[in-house]
C-alpha cells in the first residue's frame, strides 16, 4: 500500500496516534513504576502477541511490547503494518503468525488488541482456541463492531471498501465491512467464545467509539480511566493489563479496576442511543 492510498485524514488520526498523550502526562507515564514493573503481577515466559488498531500497524506499540518483556512475557508483534485492509484477508495473514510463535513456544498465546486489534483477537480466538489462552482487549466495540464516532475511521473503512472494489469487488457482495459480513472472518467473530476467556477493557472517555459497545456477553468488562489513544500511555490501563494477562480477571462480569469514583453507576447491559 502506497501513501496516496491513505487519505489525509487517516494519515492525521495517524499522527495524533503517535503523540498518544500530551508531554506531562507521558513524562509521568514514562516515569512511573508500573511502566518500571513495580508492584504488579508478573508472568512466566508465557507467549502474548500485540494486535494495533485501525490506520496503524506494530509501530504504535513499541512502549507496551517492551513492558512486556520487562515484566516476565515472551512478547511479540503481530506483523501488521497498517491494519486497514479487509478484515478476513487480514486474518488469514495473521494465523501463520499466531501458529508460528505458538510453535516456537510450545504453549498458547495471548492475544493482545487495541480496539479493531481487539475485534481481530476476538475472531482468530474463535476460529483457533487451540492455540489461543486467552483474549485481552482495549477499547474494542465487540458487539457492535462499527460503533464510532470518529470520521477519520469511517475514511479508513472506505480505504478498504475501494481497494476492494478494485481487486476482489465479490467480497463486497457478502457485506464485506458491515456488521453482516458472510465472510470467514464475520462467521468466527459472530460465533460464541466459550473456550477462551475474554477480557475488555473500556472508558467511558472514549472520543472513537461508543463505550457501550465494549460491553461484550460472557466477558470480563473492566472500566478503565483514559482516551481512546491516551490508553496506551497510562498507568491505571497497563496495571489493569497485568492483572488480566495473570488470569486475575477471567470470570465475566462487570467491574471497575481500582477503586471507583464516587458517581460510578455501571449499566449491566449495553444502553442504546
Amino acid at each position: 500500500m502506497s501513501r496516496k492510498d491513505v487519505p489525509a485524514a487517516v494519515r492525521q488520526m495517524g499522527a495524533a496516534a503517535l503523540r498518544v498523550r500530551g508531554p506531562v502526562a507521558m513524562t509521568r507515564f514514562l516515569r512511573s513504576e508500573v511502566l518500571a514493573g513495580e508492584g504488579i503481577p508478573h508472568g512466566d515466559g508465557r507467549p502474548v502477541i500485540l494486535l494495533p488498531p485501525a490506520v496503524a500497524g506494530d509501530w504504535l506499540m513499541p512502549i507496551m511490547l517492551s513492558w512486556l518483556k520487562r515484566i516476565g512475557y515472551d512478547a511479540y508483534r503481530s506483523s501488521i503494518s497498517l491494519h486497514v485492509d479487509c478484515s478476513d484477508r487480514t486474518m488469514s495473514k495473521f494465523l501463520p503468525r499466531l501458529e508460528e510463535v505458538a510453535d516456537k513456544t510450545g504453549r498458547k498465546v495471548t492475544l493482545l488488541g487495541h480496539s479493531r486489534g481487539g475485534l481481530l483477537s476476538r475472531a482468530v480466538a474463535s476460529a483457533r482456541p487451540d492455540l489461543v489462552e486467552r483474549v485481552v482487549t482495549l477499547c474494542s466495540p465487540l458487539n457492535e463492531p462499527f460503533a464510532v464516532t470518529n470520521l477519520t475511521l469511517a475514511a479508513a473503512a472506505n480505504v478498504a471498501r475501494n481497494r476492494l472494489q478494485s481487486s476482489h469487488p465479490a467480497m463486497l457482495n457478502m457485506g464485506c465491512m458491515t456488521e453482516a459480513c458472510a465472510c470467514t472472518y464475520g462467521r468466527f467473530f459472530r460465533r460464541p467464545l466459550e473456550a477462551v476467556p475474554l477480557i475488555s477493557l473500556f472508558t467511558r472517555h472514549d472520543e472513537v467509539v461508543r463505550w457501550q459497545s465494549c460491553l461484550a456477553e460472557g466477558a470480563r468488562n473492566v472500566e478503565i480511566r483514559g482516551t481512546h489513544t491516551g490508553i496506551l500511555a497510562s498507568r491505571n490501563v497497563y496495571d489493569a493489563i497485568a492483572h488480566a494477562l495473570a488470569g486475575e480477571l477471567d470470570e465475566p462480569g462487570i467491574t471497575w479496576h481500582g477503586e471507583p469514583p464516587d458517581d460510578l453507576a455501571l449499566v449491566r447491559r449495553p444502553v442504546a442511543g
